[in-house]
C-alpha cells in the first residue's frame, strides 16, 4: 500500500513540475486566476443557482444546483477533506510554487473542481449541446486552473471531478424521481417555440 502511495505522490510531483516549467505563461496566468476565483467557494455556481430560483420556470433547475452544490460541500470539505487530511504541494515539495496565496485547508479533494462538476452535472441536462459542452470545458478549466497554480495535486483535481460527477448524478437522479424535470429543459423549451 505504502508502495502505490509512493507511486501516486511521485506521478502528482512530476505533472505538477512539468506545468510549472513548461506550461505556465504569462498571458495564461490572469485566465487561470480568474477561472480559480471565479469558482471560489462555488460562488460562480451558488450565483446561477440563485437566479434559476428567481424564475418559476427554472425554479427547480436551480434548487438542484444548489442541493448538488451542498451535497458536495457536506461530503468533501466536512469529510473527505478532514479524512484523507492531504498537505498541499507546496507545503510537500518546495520545488512547486504557487501563483496564488496559498490556501490552508486540505488538498484532497479539489473543493473547486467538485463544486464545478455538480453544478455541471446537473445543468448539462437541460441544456443544448453547444451550451452544455461550454459548461464542461469552463468545470474543466477550473480544475485545471487549480494545477496551473500550485494549489493542488493532479489525483486531487481528477477524484474531486469524478466526486462532482457522482454528486450530480445522485442529485438530479432525486430530483428527477421526486418532481418530473424533463418539461424545465431549456431544450424542450425552444423546441416548442418552433
Amino acid at each position: 500500500m505504502n508502495e502505490l502511495i509512493e507511486l501516486i505522490y511521485r506521478f502528482d510531483h512530476s505533472v505538477l513540475l512539468f506545468i510549472q516549467e513548461n506550461l505556465r505563461f504569462e498571458p495564461v496566468t490572469p485566465v487561470m486566476k480568474f477561472a480559480s476565483l471565479s469558482a471560489n467557494l462555488g460562488f460562480l455556481w451558488i450565483m446561477l443557482g440563485i437566479l434559476l430560483l428567481c424564475f418559476r420556470r427554472t425554479r427547480l433547475i436551480g434548487a438542484a444546483v444548489l442541493s448538488a452544490l451542498a451535497l458536495g460541500l457536506i461530503v468533501n470539505n466536512a469529510f473527505i477533506k478532514h479524512l484523507v487530511d492531504r498537505t498541499r504541494p507546496f507545503d510537500n515539495y518546495s520545488d512547486l510554487i504557487p501563483l496564488i496565496k496559498k490556501p490552508h485547508d486540505s488538498s484532497f479533494a479539489s473543493g473547486h473542481t467538485v463544486a464545478s462538476f455538480a453544478a455541471v452535472g446537473v445543468l448539462i441536462r437541460f441544456f443544448n449541446k453547444p451550451i452544455a459542452a461550454l459548461m464542461i470545458v469552463y468545470a474543466s478549466l477550473v480544475g485545471l486552473s487549480r494545477l496551473y497554480l500550485g494549489v493542488h495535486y493532479p489525483t486531487d483535481v481528477i477524484c474531486g471531478c469524478l466526486l462532482g460527477i457522482a454528486i450530480s448524478l445522485t442529485v438530479y437522479y432525486i430530483y428527477e424521481k421526486k418532481f418530473d424535470l424533463e418539461p424545465y429543459s431549456f431544450k424542450k423549451l425552444r423546441a416548442e417555440k418552433q
